[in-house]
């Protein structure tokens, strides 16, 4: 028996993510959809299989516990990842197992409503699958990305699980909870007549509600993944190339890379003529990062005309308008189905240095005009991005799935 038969609360776990509740753009949309949820009255439990921070690091990450109202566990009862093959793989094991014994408690229960994934792994979706059919409970796939047009994931192992997870797993689900257009069309044809329940970017508004600083020197800012190199690149391009003279500066907030690539884009900078005005940050406070954004004249985010940018819709995007700055974009993807240029952002045509750099150009020298842009921005994601709009929708979707994939449309 269902715990909603019982009385009990609307349960849904999370499976697939691990970090959390430490972490970036994953880790805060899974924030994010807890929240919304737990707005309507529902539950959702974060199962991470493994643990991921390192020992030598320590964080304040309970095995088990509560974050913003959002209950988690770590099944393989450590947050740390294991230096050791042998240790890391013990852990591994001690995690599939717990996860799985964790589920069928919660089945036995009758506390098990649903299911959102969070994964590209194809044997551990698949794994997922097989605990739905067994366990009784229907799942829904995050469907964030294309995963085979991804440009950084091009190791041979990395490839095959990525095509089986495109082409055999994701129309297995029994629902999708796409971010774009393009991944909702894909989801139509691959599993046709599966529920569809689009979840753009989503964002907390409220923590950006906060004065701007008077006096300081103006940016534009970036951020970004160093995996994301070449649009780094295409930044520091349009930046350098930007007409006129100008005191503004250029700020880099950088996530994720190697050593190697932290050295490279220091060398990249260094051969520019504007390389005095660059300044890049990293391992950056939450708190430090929405102030980063509140005081930016504008807000970067230049999407490539590729399959892979058109598919998916970076998280912060939404962070961006709840900063209320412009936001310089290009023509691709999703931005032409909510934003439109000189309106609600600065908008591109095309993925070129010398266009781009002239909608930077025009910040500079329309700081008012801008500004109105960037406000306006932010009326357009509070009524597209807000997470709580997204709640009593996403409850009623996952509560209408029965494990076959017949439910509603939203």
């Amino acid at each position: 028996m269902k715990n909603q038969e019982k009385g009990g609360k609307f349960h849904v776990v999370y499976l697939g993510e691990s970090g959390f509740p430490i972490g970036l753009a994953a880790i805060q949309k899974t924030i994010l959809l807890g929240k919304a949820l737990r707005t309507t009255g529902a539950r959702m439990t974060v199962i991470n299989r493994k643990g991921k921070f390192k020992p030598d690091q320590p964080v304040k990450v309970d095995v088990e516990g509560d974050y913003e109202g959002i209950h988690y566990v770590y099944t393989s009862g450590s947050v740390y990842k294991p230096k050791g093959f042998f240790n890391r793989n013990i852990l591994k094991l001690k995690g599939i197992i717990g996860e799985y014994q964790y589920l069928r408690r919660l089945a036995k229960n009758g506390d098990l409503d649903a299911g959102i994934i969070s994964c590209r792994d194809f044997i551990q979706v698949l794994l997922y699958r097989l605990y739905s059919f067994m366990l009784g409970f229907p799942i829904a796939l995050l469907y964030v990305e294309f995963a085979s047009a991804m440009q950084h994931r091009q190791a041979l192992l990395t490839r095959i699980n990525d095509y089986l997870f495109d082409n055999l797993m994701v129309k297995r689900m029994d629902a999708a909870l796409p971010i774009s257009e393009l991944l909702a069309d894909n989801f139509r044809k691959v599993a046709p007549g599966k529920p569809i329940f689009k979840i753009p970017v989503i964002c907390d508004f409220k923590p950006f509600e906060q004065p701007r600083r008077e006096g300081q020197e103006p940016y534009f800012l970036y951020c970004g993944a160093l995996d994301y190199k070449e649009v780094v690149d295409f930044i520091l391009d349009s930046f350098d190339n930007m007409p006129g003279q100008s005191d503004t500066k250029l700020h880099l907030l950088v996530s994720g890379g190697k050593k190697s690539q932290y050295e490279q884009l220091d060398a990249d900078i260094r051969k520019m003529k504007k390389a005095d005005k660059v300044r890049v940050f990293s391992n950056v406070p939450y708190s430090e990062l929405i102030d980063l954004y509140v005081n930016a004249i504008g807000l970067l985010i230049p999407l490539r005309p590729t399959l892979q940018d058109a598919a998916r819709f970076p998280h912060k995007i939404g962070e961006y308008t709840a900063a209320a700055n412009p936001i310089i974009t290009t023509r691709v993807g999703e931005v032409p189905h909510y934003f439109e240029d000189g309106k609600t952002a600065l908008i591109s045509d095309n993925y070129d240095v010398a266009e781009y750099a002239a909608k930077m150009k025009f910040v500079v020298d329309h700081p008012g005009e801008a500004a109105r842009i960037g406000e306006q921005g932010r009326e357009l994601g509070l009524r597209e991005f807000n997470y709580i709009n997204y709640g009593p929708r996403l409850k009623s979707f996952l509560g209408g799935l029965n494990g076959n994939g017949n439910g509603k449309h939203v």
